[in-house]
């Protein structure tokens, strides 16, 4: 293939204040914010969300449904005294920065969320049931609480229709995956395209959801005041579906750039085979067939693929690739960032993506990304300076991209160090300052006596 793509020269980053999250116009002194109530389940965003409402003294409690209170003594002996395993698992439910007083618990809902989740062979359809029970029951209590704390509330997606049925004023919405509609035409689309790949395509909730539930997820859109989201691509689906654009804050999330650092000794020699990584879930929704058909297209053997990720479609889609492709399905963190270090560039075709956490972890340990429009990688990196940006479910384009790296390594290079620097930029401190910034400017908007839900139809 021809390599007639131009890197552009930009030895900058965007300065800080271009990377400002997008917030509302408001933005009242901490002595006059309100309280509000969040609701997940999990450790989603490593409970970064409700722990910058904490330290603006701006949370009313955590609904959620396990939390280990690593902030108790009685908590820190008994963990000394557990397995390693038991341990880690644990404090992976756990925040030291997040007062275990502001947390309430759905314990029961929880448990039985955390036994599915440890029985693979149990039927989609009975875990799909058990899951949304628990979605709704997180749901209910949050808004109730909220209601009778006279509190805000913050609810991430999957549980926003029940948390505002139940909430009397209006409410903000995480919203963590593209509107349920773009997502399920998205993966309608790729179902028709690719119907081998059909047992992963039907286990995304969008289409594997019964309708009532989906509407669900639909109309938590029509019911919040105003929106979270980490990405401008989900951004944009909402605002497609009816959403004003300035009901919406664009909060990227941060990565631990003390954890996922560079390790420029361990990239490939001049020369040597271009090692291309992949992380994540291994199935069409991340458009691995996508990634496949480029390494066909490129006809070359000097281009190594490591996967570290579970494979739903089935191993036959590799057969072909034998040679050049390497499956490691199971990684632990520190292989994970080793994985990261000694890769030269890494390739993410997701079709369809909230954020995509994999980028930020690539281009903080120095890796150049390779990813569609449909991810937040047109938030992270300028195209051509940190990595690519290309089309989603385009092969051609991902070829394109990987045939440049391959005759221009020293360039890959510098643009590796170039991500390291851009990645700098994106703390989990600037996250949680954006959240504060923004739920505080849309409660401060909204008087407490004043507070009313606003349908987007």
């Amino acid at each position: 293939m021809s390599a007639a793509l131009t890197i552009r020269n930009s030895p900058l980053p965007r300065d800080a204040e271009a990377l400002r999250p997008t917030l509302p116009e408001s933005h009242p002194p901490q002595a006059s914010r309100q309280k509000a109530v969040v609701v997940q389940s999990g450790a989603r965003d490593a409970y970064q969300l409700a722990r910058a409402l904490s330290e603006a003294d701006m949370l009313e409690a955590l609904v959620t449904d396990l939390f280990w209170p690593s902030d108790r003594p009685w908590a820190e002996l008994l963990a000394s005294y557990l397995p390693a395993g038991l341990r880690t698992m644990l404090l992976q439910r756990s925040e030291p920065m997040l007062p275990s007083r502001k947390v309430r618990l759905c314990t029961f809902t929880g448990l039985a969320t955390l036994i599915l989740d440890k029985l693979p062979r149990v039927p989609l359809s009975f875990r799909r049931r058990v899951t949304r029970y628990s979605d709704a029951t997180l749901g209910r209590t949050a808004g109730r609480y909220a209601s009778r704390t006279n509190a805000g509330l913050v609810s991430y997606s999957y549980y926003g229709y029940d948390a505002f049925s139940h909430y009397s004023r209006a409410g903000i919405l995480f919203q963590l995956h593209p509107h349920p509609a773009s997502m399920r035409r998205i993966l309608t689309e790729e179902l028709n395209a690719h119907p081998d790949c059909a047992d992963s395509l039907r286990q995304e909730w969008e289409l594997s959801l019964r309708e009532e539930d989906f509407q669900h997820l639909v109309r938590e859109t029509n019911m919040a005041s105003h929106f979270l989201v980490a990405s401008s691509f989900t951004r944009d689906t909402l605002v497609e579906h009816g959403t004003p654009e300035s009901a919406i804050s664009v909060v990227p999330y941060g990565v631990d750039s003390g954890r996922f650092t560079p390790a420029p000794h361990l990239r490939s020699a001049p020369g040597s085979k271009l090692r291309l990584l992949f992380v994540g879930r291994i199935n069409q929704r991340k458009g691995i067939k996508y990634l496949l058909e480029a390494l066909r297209l490129l006809d070359t053997k000097n281009v190594q693929l490591t996967i570290c990720g579970r494979v739903v479609d089935g191993l036959e889609l590799f057969r072909p690739f034998a040679s050049q492709v390497e499956i490691r399905p199971s990684v632990s963190a520190t292989e994970l960032v080793s994985a990261y270090q000694s890769a030269d560039l890494f390739v993410f075709p997701s079709v369809a993506e909230g954020f995509g956490q994999v980028l930020l972890e690539s281009l903080a340990c120095g890796l150049p990304i390779l990813s569609t429009n449909r991810t937040a990688a047109t938030d992270l990196i300028d195209h051509g300076v940190q990595g690519f940006v290309v089309e989603p479910c385009q092969p051609e384009l991902i070829a394109e991209r990987i045939d440049w790296a391959l005759t221009h390594r020293a360039e890959l290079v510098l643009m590796g160090q170039q991500a390291r620097v851009r990645a700098e930029q994106f703390t989990w401190q600037r996250f949680r300052s954006g959240v504060v910034e923004a739920v505080s400017g849309v409660l401060a908007s909204q008087p407490k006596e004043a507070m009313r839900r606003r349908t987007y139809v």
